[in-house]
C-alpha cells in the first residue's frame, strides 16, 4: 500500500465503538441511549408523540477508522473531514458536544474485547492539521500533536458534557440533528436528500 488505507468502514467501528463510550456514561449518567436518528422513524409523528414530555441532554459521537499504510506497521494514521468539523462546530453551537472516537486497531481480531481507543475533541481551528499519526507503543500517552486533540481520561469527557450540553426535548433535539447535518454538509438549506449522505454522528441521549 502506497498511503494510508481502512480495512474497516464507519458501520463497523460504531460497533465496537459505542457500546465502549456508552459504558463510559452510564457511570454517570442512568439513563444512556445510542440512536442513528432517522426523520422519520426518530423524528416521526408517533416517536414526538410518545416523548413528548422527556428532556434530556445530547452527545454525539463520529467514529472513525484507522488506517495503515502496510499491515504489519505500528502507527495508525487517523484522518478528519471537514464535514466532521463543521459538524462538531454545528453541535457546540446548539448544546450538543460531539466528539471523535478510533479503535486503536489494525485487523478485524484486534476489534473484539473492548479495544484502546482514542476520544477526540473535534473543536479544530482553520486550517488545522487534520492527519495524524498515532504510534501502538505510546497509546497512553499519545505524540504531540494528536495529544492535544484527546481526552486523558473518561472524566473529561463527563465534564464536557456538564459544561456544554444543554436540555432538549424531543422536537429540539430532532431539528437540530438536521441543523447539524445540513452545517457539516455546508448548506444553509434542509434537504433530505443531503440528510442520507455523507458523515452523520451517532447521538447519545441521556437523563
Amino acid at each position: 500500500m502506497s498511503k494510508a488505507t481502512s480495512f474497516v468502514g464507519e458501520h463497523t467501528v460504531e460497533l465496537t465503538i459505542v457500546p465502549i463510550l456508552k459504558n463510559i456514561l452510564e457511570k454517570e449518567f442512568n439513563f444512556v441511549v445510542p440512536i442513528f436518528p432517522w426523520m422519520t422513524r426518530e423524528g416521526g409523528s408517533i416517536s414526538k408523540l410518545i416523548h413528548k414530555h422527556d428532556e434530556f441532554k445530547i452527545i454525539g459521537l463520529y467514529p472513525r477508522r484507522p488506517k495503515l499504510v502496510t499491515p504489519e506497521t505500528d502507527i495508525l494514521v487517523l484522518k478528519i473531514s471537514h464535514q466532521i468539523i463543521f459538524g462538531a462546530k454545528s453541535g457546540k453551537s446548539l448544546g450538543i458536544p460531539i466528539i471523535g472516537g478510533i479503535p486503536l486497531v489494525r485487523n478485524f481480531w484486534e476489534l473484539c474485547h473492548k479495544p484502546d481507543c482514542l476520544w477526540l475533541n473535534l473543536d479544530f481551528d482553520a486550517n488545522e492539521q487534520l492527519e495524524y499519526e498515532i504510534p501502538l507503543d505510546k497509546i497512553n500517552q499519545p505524540n504531540e500533536p494528536i495529544s492535544k486533540r484527546t481526552f486523558k481520561s473518561e472524566s473529561e469527557i463527563i465534564q464536557l458534557i456538564k459544561e456544554t450540553a444543554i436540555t432538549f426535548d424531543i422536537t429540539k433535539a430532532i431539528n437540530a440533528f438536521g441543523k447539524i447535518k445540513m452545517d457539516s454538509m455546508n448548506l444553509d438549506f434542509y434537504s433530505s436528500f443531503a440528510y442520507m449522505g455523507g458523515y452523520k454522528p451517532i447521538y447519545f441521549l441521556l437523563k
